[in-house]
């Protein structure tokens, strides 16, 4: 008997590329280093629509297959960053409608491009926004020329329930997370989480305590990182681009939108500057310099008042060294001791000042034991002397 066929050999599929998101976020415009393509992106030629089915409703025009969505969204940023005109940016951002959103997302960000009381409505995405006690949400976050808005959609009614929006001029930088878009603000969007609560509380307890009213102790200093609302993108499984390109894609058209609104202004209103685009290793290398260049002042300030106090401590002791001998030594020599303790504890101060000022003291120290010594010995005689008198008597 034959011997049984071989099973197939399944040959596996190449491996797709790896999508780079710390080089992504490299070009995206706004972020450091970040150099805009040297001629505008041509938009791709739109595809034959098919013919209309049985009914007059034409099907939807299917996805044009990329290199696993990266080239897509490579050439969408670059189409972004290069867009001159509003009109230009809302062009480059119909290929968002392209996305392989569901059904139910699709007609949510028609519904609320067109509830949204500032038009025209560039873009829309469908995100979940993290809330103040770091819950997902489903919201479509709806681009305007000079605002984003946040909606909230009911996909089984259909309405949408509410929205918040929010000026781009409050906008002050996007940070592209590992797992999204952060976006920091000028104030509080929506409510306060319980950290900000704690914090409150926390000086409202110091204040008490200390009786002022003053925030020196308030936690957290209130810096353009405080006040920040996270979205992440919200794609159906099997979606050609990742949560990183979509993420992209955001921070690009948030961040042109502002600078072609800033630019729409008129020259004597109030100036603002499109956000910047960084990374979380970047906000926190902001963060570091910042503090590390605090700290530096506040060791260069105390180093001069120590510098300060301790040459005057030196002058008086020098110059009265001579006025009072008998009590000068012991004096001066106290008067530097404080002086040159916080000489010593400051950072780079002044060796040969300390050298100085501690070889002074030395001297009164050493002054001030020898008279102590001539006293003790002078009394000495003079008491060996009265009772060698008293019992010659």
């Amino acid at each position: 008997a034959a011997p049984p066929p071989a099973p197939p050999v399944a040959v596996a599929a190449a491996p797709a590329a790896a999508y780079d998101s710390r080089a992504a976020a490299m070009r995206l415009p706004g972020a450091p280093g970040y150099a805009a393509p040297a001629a505008p992106h041509a938009p791709p030629a739109a595809a034959p629509t098919p013919p209309a089915a049985a009914g007059g409703m034409a099907p939807r025009p299917a996805a044009t297959p990329t290199n696993n969505g990266l080239s897509s969204s490579e050439s969408l940023v670059d189409a972004i960053s290069t867009a001159s005109t509003t009109a230009a940016l809302a062009e480059a951002l119909r290929e968002v409608e392209q996305w392989q959103w569901t059904s139910d997302q699709e007609a949510g960000m028609k519904r609320c491009k067109t509830y949204v009381p500032e038009q025209p409505a560039l873009a829309a995405f469908y995100v979940s926004s993290v809330n103040e006690w770091k819950l997902l949400q489903p919201r479509v976050l709806v681009l305007t020329p000079s605002s984003y808005f946040r909606v909230k959609y009911d996909q089984k009614s259909g309405k949408v329930e509410h929205y918040r929006k929010t000026p781009l001029r409050d906008v002050l930088s996007l940070e592209k997370t590992a797992d999204g878009l952060k976006i920091y603000l000028r104030g509080q969007d929506g409510r306060a989480g319980p950290q900000k609560w704690y914090q409150r509380l926390e000086r409202k307890v110091a204040q008490i305590s200390t009786g002022s009213k003053d925030n020196a102790f308030s936690g957290r200093v209130k810096d353009e990182f405080y006040y920040a609302r996270e979205y992440r993108p919200s794609l159906p499984a099997g979606a050609p681009l990742s949560a990183d390109q979509v993420t992209d894609v955001l921070a690009a058209a948030l961040h042109k939108t502002a600078e072609l609104h800033r630019d729409s202004l008129p020259a004597d209103g109030a100036p603002f500057e499109p956000p910047p685009v960084l990374t979380t290793d970047e906000r926190r290398q902001i963060l570091h310099d910042r503090k590390a260049a605090a700290r530096a002042e506040e060791e260069r300030a105390e180093r001069e008042a120590a510098e300060a106090e301790l040459r005057h401590a030196v002058e008086v002791a020098s110059a009265s060294r001579e006025l009072e001998p008998k009590t000068s030594s012991q004096i001066n020599s106290a008067v530097l001791s404080r002086p040159i303790k916080r000489a010593r504890r400051a950072v780079e101060a002044d060796a040969s000042l300390i050298s100085r000022a501690e070889q002074l003291k030395a001297e009164l120290e050493e002054e001030h034991r020898v008279r102590v010594e001539a006293e003790r010995l002078e009394r000495e005689r003079t008491e060996r002397e009265a009772a060698t008198a008293e019992l010659e008597a």
